[in-house]
């Protein structure tokens, strides 16, 4: 996934327009949606906390990804989009060409090679010692959902494969990006902009994957010019992260 500065070059075709957002809107927006989905998280916590109100340990998921999804959008809109007068083709959205037919092959590769340095990471930890199921540790959480009546496994994933995708790559990829590409040469844009996206996500475990996924998504924004390639890498990706979180909590 690492490849040489020209070979990104030649894979940016047509040529990147100017950005149009700027590295410390990007922060911004970043620092307020922490904001938020910490105000978010909190109330919960606390509602549940003080009694007022009663949460399973299967809702209790749900009523916090719900929360923190619904609190990302709302930061992202105020503080990215209306602050700063954005529009979606700003941000990189553009209507659907010829050229996205290249997401049938790209998308398996970017999730396979994702996985299989992920697979070499947990490797080598396993060499010094390091148990690499912790990383599945964050997943336990998400695979109570299978235990939700229908409706609700439903909302689950318009939220992990619809929502969250689409917030993410306007943060990330169109603002994170962009800013990085102003100051930046293209190869050290994509792997900080990638960087950021793995950190973010605070699973040390599978920064790896994340890293590499992020570098994926950097590169499918600058291939097609168009951030609903990016979206849709990303919204396969969490669904089948999902898919196999439900089945093997269903054997």
């Amino acid at each position: 996934m690492l490849v040489p500065t020209d070979s990104i070059n030649s894979f940016a075709t047509p040529p990147q327009p100017p950005p149009a957002i700027s590295l410390k809107q990007a922060w911004w927006a970043l620092m307020w949606i922490a904001v938020y989905v910490a105000a978010i998280g909190l109330a919960v916590v606390g509602a549940g906390l003080s009694g007022l109100v009663h949460f399973t340990a299967e809702m209790a998921v749900p009523v916090i990804l719900g929360g923190a999804t619904a609190a990302a959008l709302l930061a992202t809109y105020i503080h990215l989009i209306r602050r700063n007068h954005l529009t979606p083709s700003m941000l990189g959205f553009r209507r659907f060409d010829a050229r996205m037919l290249h997401l049938l092959w790209q998308i398996p590769v970017a999730i396979l090679a994702s996985a299989c340095a992920q697979g070499l990471f947990l490797g080598l930890l396993s060499l010094f010692g390091v148990d690499g199921a912790a990383a599945n540790s964050s997943n336990d959480a998400l695979s109570r959902v299978a235990a939700l009546p229908a409706p609700l496994i439903g909302l689950a994933v318009l939220i992990v494969a619809v929502l969250t995708p689409l917030w993410e790559e306007v943060l990330f990829r169109g603002a994170f990006l962009s800013g990085l590409t102003r100051r930046l040469r293209p190869f050290a844009a994509v792997a900080i902009s990638a960087a950021i996206f793995a950190a973010v996500h605070l699973v040390l475990l599978t920064f790896v994957y994340l890293f590499m996924l992020g570098v994926a998504l950097a590169l499918l924004k600058r291939f097609h010019q168009n951030l609903w390639a990016p979206v849709l890498l990303h919204s396969v990706n969490n669904a089948l992260v999902l898919l196999i979180i439900l089945s093997a909590a269903q054997n």
